[in-house]
């Protein structure tokens, strides 16, 4: 338990981050969205919330573009995630810092993407989210550079530089943009780990449980992910993943590439009550099986923080508990809308989301 200075010393961060996580919405706001008639009407909804300032924003000649609206949800949360940061210090904030470049990795895979589907730089702008003053990427000079070898090149001096030109003859070669992605992927998560694995005591079995377990999702997935989507090799499966995280390696990565099933893995590396299976029953396509490892995965994550969020409050894991939460809501805005947009009913859309009944 943490006692004395370092109590006081995430005593203002924790009051910061109580009440960001008071404004995150309630069950009855879930329930009323994911009820909601049609897409409009669950905007309507959203203008009433602590999100009715991105949907603002996201008007153009009175009508809402839908990419526009969800840029606007995760810089609501980019800019949370700054305001609970701002009263860390020491490792603790540099590790937030860390988790906060997730959302200049959606950016620059944005930019590769609009780069490979030649879109022009305004449009790809589109697809960024706004950041504020806080970003480590320029991102007006690369949307601005005219060839994705100018594009590498200006990133060159950046930490994604040395693997996006590794990567660049294969994607010269092969014309998928995957290569590109997941050594931009690895690059972040590589930082990410180095991060967690810096904190000791209760702080890092804080950071191991809530951020480190997302290491260990994400190599499951990209395992999963590679095999059924690329058919890639086992040795490539193995090189596109995180070589080791806090409870996945290298021999658990090749057995999934060999063709060990879900069940099988999630018991091996969590145990063989930790997750509720049924999204994983009666599937009829791999594809079926891939949304709801996904979701399995993510809903067992989002216990974890809301466990550190009700936890001991003067501790590192209630900071990160609000940080995934907060995440995980906007995933879930995303999806109701997304999902409105393509005209699902209640039912089907809320098999994909990941915290509105708890």
């Amino acid at each position: 338990m943490v006692i004395g200075l370092d109590a006081f010393r995430f005593a203002a961060a924790n009051a910061r981050v109580r009440g960001l996580y008071s404004r995150l919405l309630d069950k009855t706001d879930w329930h009323a969205l994911v009820a909601a008639q049609d897409l409009d009407a669950a905007i309507a909804l959203l203008r009433t919330s602590v999100y009715g300032d991105a949907l603002g924003q996201a008007e153009h000649g009175g009508t809402i573009r839908l990419e526009l609206v969800e840029r606007g949800l995760w810089a609501t949360v980019a800019g949370n995630c700054q305001r609970a940061m701002a009263f860390t210090g020491g490792g603790v904030y540099s590790l937030i810092v860390v988790w906060w470049r997730h959302f200049e990795l959606q950016n620059l895979k944005a930019i590769l993407r609009g780069f490979d589907l030649g879109m022009s730089p305004e449009r790809v702008r589109t697809f960024l989210i706004p950041l504020g003053e806080r970003y480590t990427l320029p991102w007006d000079v690369l949307l601005h550079e005219h060839s994705m070898d100018g594009l590498v090149d200006r990133l060159a001096n950046t930490r994604y530089g040395k693997v996006l030109r590794a990567a660049y003859p294969s994607y010269q070669r092969d014309g998928s943009l995957f290569v590109m992605e997941i050594a931009a992927d690895i690059r972040y998560y590589r930082d990410l780990a180095a991060a967690i694995m810096r904190f000791k005591g209760d702080e890092g079995k804080d950071a191991r449980r809530v951020l480190g377990t997302r290491l260990d999702m994400l190599n499951i997935l990209w395992a999963f992910r590679h095999r059924i989507y690329y058919n890639l090799s086992p040795e490539e499966i193995i090189n596109y993943t995180l070589w080791h995280t806090i409870r996945t390696d290298t021999n658990l990565i090749r057995d999934i590439a060999l063709g060990a099933g879900p069940r099988d893995i999630l018991a091996r590396v969590w145990g063989e009550d930790a997750f509720d299976l049924s999204l994983l029953e009666g599937v009829e396509s791999e594809g079926q099986m891939m949304l709801g490892l996904e979701v399995t995965l993510n809903r067992y994550w989002r216990s974890l923080a809301s466990r550190a969020m009700r936890g001991y409050p003067f501790r590192l894991g209630a900071l990160l508990g609000y940080l995934v939460l907060a995440d995980l809501e906007a995933h879930d805005l995303v999806t109701v809308l997304e999902g409105k947009g393509m005209g699902w009913d209640a039912e089907r859309i809320s098999e994909y989301l990941i915290g509105w009944e708890e």
